[in-house]
């Protein structure tokens, strides 16, 4: 489940006509939805306000196995419409298997340039600050700074840059980081369907070129993206396949959506200096109630009907060969949103249990 502060920035962009599906660090989001989910551990507790429609604080508190904290804030320049946690879109607050139309990447609001969103965070105990600053330039262009702050570390605090422009058929960023000097230049280009033939998916091709100034050393990755369109009338399925021949791995994912309520995922990587391997298997179950006929109207999976439903709760589970068995359960009680979570390691008979916890969000 993404924190008050993930949501709002994702609301921002939404908010904005910005895509972020079209962008290669992008290009394998439905499988890492359903496989790379972060469970939670001990006890966590999220409280927020929202005292006006720019301005948000932020107070989260840790109590097991440690005690820890933070306060941030937010601001954006424009109003931004969040709603409270016993009102918010629950699919909007979860990182979950999603499609998006590509009436949707076209999208563009020319009254967003120039509007800006700032958020700073510090944690507890140690101090350290973290903060972002994302600025949308024109209608296909935007700029991220975001910083780190360690006072516990000697030196300057980590500052990484961003520069991205899309354009709907093709996206590309230019990024720089100062603590290592790496400067990177990301790729994707969207391939259009033949105008004789029926559109039932689309091809993707990204790539990564980046070059570290200070130890003088560079690399490559590149990735290959296949998608059914929501106008196909056809299960939604993706495959991607991505390769770094610097560091010698290689993975390849398929993505199937088997019923409106049930989706599954498998992944393998591969290394190909050492020859290990990985294979993970995962789905994701979604929880639903029905609305009547007196209901707005909403779109599922593009189309509208009157016979619509609303996710209420998310389960998911995720197994593989390295990283065991992984459990979660997203959902809202009255007016609180939760998440429990769990990881365990099979082959360890005395104590499979690895990790147990539970995460509780408020805002209003």
């Amino acid at each position: 489940m993404y924190d008050f502060m993930e949501y709002c920035l994702r609301r921002y962009y939404r908010q904005s006509g910005w895509n972020e599906e079209n962008q290669y660090s992008n290009l394998c989001s439905w499988s890492r939805a359903l496989l790379d989910f972060y469970t939670p551990q001990g006890l966590s507790l999220y409280l927020s306000k929202l005292p006006t429609p720019q301005f948000k604080p932020s107070y989260t508190m840790n109590a097991l196995p440690s005690l820890n904290g933070s306060i941030g804030f937010l601001y954006t320049s424009r109003s931004l419409d969040i709603g409270s946690s016993a009102t918010v879109d629950f699919q909007d607050m979860v990182d979950r298997f999603r499609i998006v139309s590509p009436e949707y990447t076209e999208t563009r609001k020319l009254d967003s340039v120039n509007h800006y969103l700032l958020y700073g965070r510090m944690f507890f105990p140690g101090a350290r600050l973290e903060a972002m600053y994302a600025r949308r330039i024109s209608d296909k262009m935007q700029c991220l700074v975001t910083a780190v702050n360690n006072p516990r570390v000697s030196g300057l605090p980590e500052i990484a840059m961003q520069l991205q422009y899309d354009v709907g058929k093709w996206c590309s960023e230019c990024s720089y980081t100062t603590d290592d000097g790496l400067l990177g230049l990301r790729a994707l280009y969207n391939f259009d369907q033949p105008e004789s033939a029926i559109p039932t998916g689309q091809w993707a091709l990204g790539t990564e070129i980046y070059y570290g100034m200070l130890d003088k050393s560079a690399g490559l990755s590149t990735g290959l993206r296949y998608r059914t369109l929501p106008s196909s009338g056809s299960p939604p399925i993706c495959f991607t396949y991505t390769l770094n021949p610097v560091v010698g791995h290689m993975s390849t994912a398929y993505v199937a959506q088997i019923s409106e309520d049930l989706a599954m995922c498998s992944r393998y990587d591969f290394s190909i200096y050492s020859y290990e391997s990985d294979l993970t298997f995962g789905f994701e179950y979604r929880t639903k109630n029905r609305q009547d006929d007196n209901s707005p109207i909403i779109q599922v999976n593009g189309s509208n009907s009157k016979d619509t439903e609303k996710l209420q709760g998310l389960i998911k589970a995720r197994i593989g060969f390295t990283e065991g068995l992984s459990l979660m359960w997203e959902g809202r009680f009255k007016n609180t949103l939760f998440s429990v979570g769990l990881t365990a390691d099979l082959s360890n008979r005395s104590s499979p249990i690895r990790t147990i916890g539970i995460e509780m969000q408020y805002f209003g």
